[in-house]
């Protein structure tokens, strides 16, 4: 099956979680049907606790209208934990205190700046 704009949040009901995930849509298309958040399909992976959303390169840069991640959603669902955290985000040098607060200190950080904390 090819997934279009038109399909692939009826994926995710489906539960063809993966083959949503790998397409080129998942951090483009908006959920315009379903709510006014503008959720991608890889916030709604996230919602689903599909853990594999947080190898997605877009995981802490594709934002709803309200500006949350799908990093974020994994934290507020619970799917997430300081040591994913970590090992996804291994430049975070900081105590991780505080998950939700880790989150949008990563998310706000440019990649200029990730760049040099990586050293």
């Amino acid at each position: 099956m090819i997934l279009t704009k038109d399909n692939i949040f009826d994926e995710i009901e489906k539960k063809n979680y993966l083959e949503v995930l790998r397409s080129d849509l998942v951090d483009k298309v908006k959920d315009k049907d379903k709510d006014k958040y503008g959720w991608t399909p890889l916030h709604w992976l996230a919602w689903k606790g599909v853990k594999d959303v947080l190898d997605h390169p877009s995981v802490d840069l594709v934002k709803t209208n309200y500006g949350q991640t799908p990093l974020h959603t994994l934290a507020y669902k619970g799917h997430l934990t300081k040591e994913d955290l970590r090992k996804r985000f291994p430049w975070y040098k900081k105590e991780i205190k505080d998950l939700e607060e880790a989150i949008t200190e990563i998310v706000n950080t440019p990649d200029s700046i990730r760049f040099i904390l990586e050293d």
